[in-house]
């Protein structure tokens, strides 16, 4: 495929995603177009394969993905390849009016392939997460057929509008939203079912807080459908889709049920008790909890002193009457004993609201999209710091405490939290909060800067990313790298890649620049690309590491070894193998035996100071030295004639 950046197709962008015409080098007449996604909102490139497999009729057929060089950015970015519908959007933008359609139109052209669309990618484990009529084509100018468009230009979400999410995911940041489930597909096609019996998106004129507090308000159903005129027929999924109570929402195999015949009375939903009399905050009246809940964390720093001072809890039993909300707010201020602000107004929120998201100032996020919101937001200092205390103050634990019937996903989940948080206590290269966001979301890309103009989708574009850097370098004249190992891509080899490398990781951050330092960070690539890329080359990510390599060539003592070493390190260099230079560099029998050699000469040498310094004293003592020989050779001559008169005395006598 040939993408064409001076070809731009804006009638087909899916935000933040731009669309761009693409050429099938083999096949010119297929009518294919590219995203070209956001690399700082990574998209949902693991799916790709997945959703490829369902082969459906009424789903945006995709082709294949890939990281290109962009121009217009200059740097490298995820493309997905689609084939184009070509009867344009059923809504150019959730703001435009178009001519309503008939009950059996929608039914047909939308409902009946939507559920065996959405049939198929849940039981293979995906939830589309973008379904909303401006992410809706015709097939052909006909308008005929309805194509559901793509899932996966960015994090599942973060680009619907908070009318097409669930109320408790629409209580949350787009970024905190999560990966869902399937209640949340059913909600967005109730939401769209509106929109296109109407002809115009309901709520589109008003912001995302303007939409739920009506929600909060009235209930989704009601604040949704508002005066529109909807057959009863159509009244009963909709009301079934769009209730609020996770226990009564329709499942898809009850909008299976509905297409095939079967039909009830519409039910009415149920909805939160409300006060007899309202609670102040911030100068307005509330009449339930999830209300009251949203506006103290909107008022954040307010919320603590009604809480304190009694007013909250006088309110909950005398207006509320709940009893088991009372039950549940005194459970949540009983593990707020240590005068912490955060700690009470946060666990209050979710026993006040306990199907919302769990909320710390900024933060509002689903269970599963904590995970997704410190993914997304790695590198805000603020973010990562809401998160690590969220997971100190065990906000998460508390809120599956608060719930009536417990997701077992969101108990696994709970499991990696808990993981988590050990993770991000260890300091050590590869541990940390940067850790947390790879485990959490294992399909993130590597963020770290180094690659700040590339784009590592996974373990297996790490090598090649390095690759590009070294011959970018070597291009332009620019000084390359001197660590190629930093914390965020010490933390996702560590997630990703499969064997041990935690010695490596230990000299690269014990060691730094020191010999050890350098040999363990070309060896952890070395082993990368031994498990990886076992035939392919190197050559500029070698010549790179042997400029690294090179100050360790000094732990040889040898002159001459040395200047052998270097020859051979730099012939290595050219072989594109980075197991060759730390042959080189790092052959232990080598190290050994310079080593040897060098303790031998340690000890020649010391022995040869020892004999100078002994000739030069005597030298410089020989008035001393002749006297002390004197004496000695005096001493002898004497002994020796004693015994000699001595030997001849006996010799006489005994003749």
């Amino acid at each position: 495929f040939q993408v064409h950046p001076d070809q731009p197709l804006e009638d087909y962008d899916s935000e933040p995603a731009v669309a761009y015409r693409v050429s099938h080098l083999r096949d010119s007449s297929r009518q294919l177009y590219a995203l070209v996604c956001d690399p700082k909102m990574p998209p949902r490139l693991d799916i790709v394969s997945t959703v490829h497999r369902v082969d459906h009729r009424s789903l945006q057929r995709v082709v294949d993905w890939g990281v290109i060089d962009w121009p217009p950015e200059a740097r490298r970015c995820p493309a997905v390849v689609m084939e184009r519908p070509l009867g344009g959007r059923v809504f150019q933008a959730l703001t435009d009016v178009i001519t309503p359609l008939h009950e059996e139109a929608v039914t047909r052209m939308f409902l009946v392939p939507i559920v065996a669309i959405l049939r198929d990618l849940h039981a293979l484990g995906v939830h589309h997460r973008n379904i909303r009529p401006n992410n809706l084509f015709y097939v052909d100018g006909s308008q005929r057929e309805i194509v559901v468009g793509e899932c996966f230009s960015a994090q599942p979400g973060t680009n619907q509008p908070a009318a097409f999410e669930t109320l408790e995911c629409g209580l949350a940041t787009p970024a905190g939203r999560g990966e869902g489930g399937a209640e949340n597909d059913l909600y967005a096609v109730g939401v769209s079912v509106i929109a296109l019996l109407t002809g115009k998106v309901p709520l589109a004129d008003k912001t995302d807080e303007e939409v739920m507090s009506r929600r909060l308000q009235v209930g989704s159903y009601a604040a949704l459908v508002q005066n529109q005129r909807i057959s009863l027929t159509m009244m009963e999924p909709l009301r079934g889709l769009l209730n609020d109570d996770p226990q009564e929402r329709w499942t898809l195999e009850d909008l299976s049920l509905w297409l095939n015949g079967r039909r009830l009375s519409p039910k009415q939903q149920v909805m939160p008790t409300k006060a007899s009399r309202g609670f102040t905050f911030a100068g307005r009246d509330y009449f339930t909890a999830r209300e009251l809940a949203h506006a103290m964390h909107r008022g954040w720093d307010a919320a603590a002193t009604p809480i304190r001072d009694g007013s909250l809890d006088t309110w909950l039993r005398r207006s509320l009457s709940e009893d088991d909300r009372v039950e549940a707010v005194n459970e949540a201020k009983l593990g707020s004993t240590d005068g912490d602000d955060d700690r009470l107004i946060a666990r209050v929120l979710i026993a006040l609201d306990p199907e919302g998201p769990i909320r710390l100032r900024e933060l509002s996020a689903t269970i599963e999209g904590l995970g997704s919101l410190i993914g997304l937001h790695a590198k805000d200092t603020n973010a990562r710091n809401l998160f690590a205390k969220a997971l100190s103050l065990g906000l998460a634990n508390f809120w599956l405490e608060m719930q009536r019937k417990v997701d077992p996903n969101q108990l696994r989940f709970l499991t990696r939290l808990d993981k988590a948080k050990m993770v991000m206590n260890q300091q050590g290269l590869g541990f940390g909060i940067e850790r947390v966001g790879y485990e959490l979301n294992p399909n993130l890309p590597c963020l770290s800067q180094t690659f700040e103009r590339d784009f590592v989708a996974t373990i297996e574009h790490l090598l090649p990313a390095y690759e590009r850097l070294a011959r970018a370098a070597e291009r332009d004249g620019e000084a390359p790298p001197r660590r190629l190992i930093d914390r965020d891509s010490a933390a996702y080899i560590g997630i990703h890649y499969k064997r041990q490398s935690g010695a490596e990781l230990r000299d690269i951050e014990r060691e730094g620049d020191e010999p050890a330092g350098r040999i363990a960070q070309i060896r952890l690539l070395a082993n990368l690309q031994e498990y990886l890329h076992k035939k392919v080359e190197f050559p500029a990510l070698c010549q790179l590491g042997a400029e690294i390599l090179e100050p360790s060539i000094e732990r040889f003592h040898s002159r001459d070894r040395r200047r052998k070493v270097k020859d051979r390190l730099r012939k290595a260099a050219r072989g594109g193998r980075l197991m060759d230079l730390l042959e080189v560099v790092d052959d232990q029998a080598e190290v050994s035996l310079d080593q040897k050699n060098f303790d031998g000469a340690v000890r020649e040498y010391a022995r040869s100071v020892e004999e100078t310094i002994g000739v030069k004293r005597d030298i410089k003592n020989r008035a001393q030295l002749a006297r002390e020989i004197g004496g000695q050779l005096s001493s002898a001559f004497s002994a020796l004639g004693a015994t000699l008169s001595a030997l001849i005395t006996f010799l006489v006598w005994w003749f």
